[in-house]
């Protein structure tokens, strides 16, 4: 399981949704994936890609793309938003 400042994590996803804020797929992705950092704890980032057990029993690793559905027929997915929030919020940390 991470170890997530919820308060700066809150900070990054806010800084996040400002920036979708026109766009619905993307402000969804990142709501769920803000819930799964928090919730899930079978996630593991190595810094370039995100690799996550979704609730739905599939590995994923997500990058600069994911394997997932979603992502397949061309929407935004979690997983994505979710490795995106916390490479920004390693950066954040740095």
């Amino acid at each position: 399981m991470m170890n997530i400042n919820a308060n700066r994590m809150g900070a990054v996803v806010a800084a996040a949704l400002a920036v979708v804020r026109d766009h619905k797929r993307w402000t969804s992705a990142i709501i769920r994936a803000a819930i799964e950092i928090e919730k899930n704890p079978y996630m593991h980032m190595d810094g370039r890609s995100l690799m996550v057990l979704s609730p739905s029993d599939q590995i994923y690793v997500a990058g600069a793309e994911c394997q997932c559905e979603s992502f397949r027929r061309g929407n935004p997915c979690w997983h994505l938003a979710a490795a995106r929030l916390l490479k920004r919020y390693d950066e954040a940390t740095a």
